[in-house]
């Protein structure tokens, strides 16, 4: 046991924390990030969906201190890794990304294989992780594919709600031709002025650059942590704008109402969960194929995908299929909200207890 994780125990050992689980039940204790973005909100919605196979579920971090030989899912690889030898439970994580930096991947595959034993399931959710860890010999009986996904009846909720009321909530003009990007691409939870290039703020600032000079009426929307360096470039660009970055993810799927495009253009992805939330959205999507792209998009048939990371092929999709209204575009979303539908929390209901490997237990 570190001593970090031993004098956490001491700790909550110390105010009386010492809670205890019917080891007779299902039992899953969730380990969030303890941030307000997407794993976080995961860990929320998994909550959520995980009631429907286990007894009780609990997403107190102390419960991980004391609770010995039940489910431990933990939302960071990392922090997973760094703490495997700590834990006597069942050991569950995801690992969404990470093969871009070469280094760093193998270092995890190496310790990953010296501590099988104490990894009872790695979550993965794309092809490229899966195939990549079938390369490395890492078993197949120890990780399983399971996507991605989003809450599909939270975004229903919002599928009446017309643009225009929207826009008119957030001041954004309603004549726009509004380009989204919701996500974290700086470094750090701070300013982010430090850009994360494997999320492609480079390449979104030059794509919006080039449809400056074709779309007059171009308006950026963005959200989420530490966007410094885009809202930077984009003052520098002098290109109408607005940041609104919420601690309620609800507000986040409204926002989406206020979109005619989402944009992608990561260099790799575990999702992005962006594809979900913009099929469910029913809002057109232009990405790069990354991360579950690569399983869940068949090129304009439910999004626009570009094979080449390129600024330029990306404008390109956007103003011709996007802004000039491509003939099948209103078939493409239908499509999209259909690909949304079939991989719901409760498409996944049976592949969650296969990995938790709960088909041989009895609740009692």
């Amino acid at each position: 046991m570190n001593f970090k994780f031993f004098l956490k125990k001491s700790f909550y050992s110390f105010l009386g924390h010492n809670k205890r689980f019917n080891t007779n039940q299902k039992n899953l204790i969730i380990k969030s990030e303890n941030k307000n973005w997407v794993l976080n909100q995961l860990a929320n919605e998994y909550k959520k969906v995980f009631s429907n196979i286990f007894n009780y579920i609990s997403l107190d971090e102390k419960d991980i201190y004391f609770s010995e030989n039940i489910h431990l899912f933990i939302m960071s690889k990392y922090y997973a890794l760094e703490n495997l030898h700590n834990f006597k439970n069942k050991v569950y994580f995801p690992f969404f990304h990470g093969i871009s930096d070469l280094a760093e991947f193998k270092k995890n595959i190496i310790f990953i294989k010296k501590n099988l034993s104490k990894i009872s399931k790695i979550q993965v959710s794309n092809s490229l992780i899966e195939n990549s860890f079938l390369e490395n010999g890492i078993p197949k009986d120890k990780f399983m594919r399971i996507p991605i996904t989003v809450d599909l009846n939270k975004f229903d909720l919002v599928q009446n709600v017309k643009k225009k009321d929207v826009r008119e909530q957030y001041n954004i003009p309603k004549s726009s031709f509004v380009i989204g990007s919701f996500q974290k691409d700086g470094d750090g939870w701070g300013r982010g002025n430090n850009p994360k290039f494997i999320k492609g703020p480079d390449i979104f600032i030059k794509t919006i650059q080039i449809l400056k000079k074709h779309i007059p009426e171009i308006f950026v929307l963005i959200s989420g942590p530490s966007r410094g360096y885009v809202v930077r470039n984009l003052n520098k660009l002098k290109i109408p704008y607005k940041y609104l970055n919420f601690s309620n993810y609800d507000d986040l799927i409204r926002l989406y109402k206020c979109l005619d495009v989402y944009l992608v253009c990561s260099r790799e992805e575990g999702g992005p969960r962006a594809i979900m939330e913009s099929f469910a959205s029913k809002i057109p999507l232009v990405t790069t194929n990354v991360g579950q792209a690569v399983d869940m998009i068949k090129n304009n048939y439910n999004a626009f995908k570009s094979d080449e990371i390129n600024e330029e092929t990306l404008a390109n999709l956007i103003f011709s299929k996007v802004y000039k209204k491509d003939d099948k575009l209103e078939e493409i979303i239908k499509n999209a909200y259909i690909t949304a539908k079939n991989n719901s929390y409760k498409s996944q209901i049976n592949l969650w207890e296969n990995f938790f490997d709960l088909k041989e237990e009895k609740i009692k």
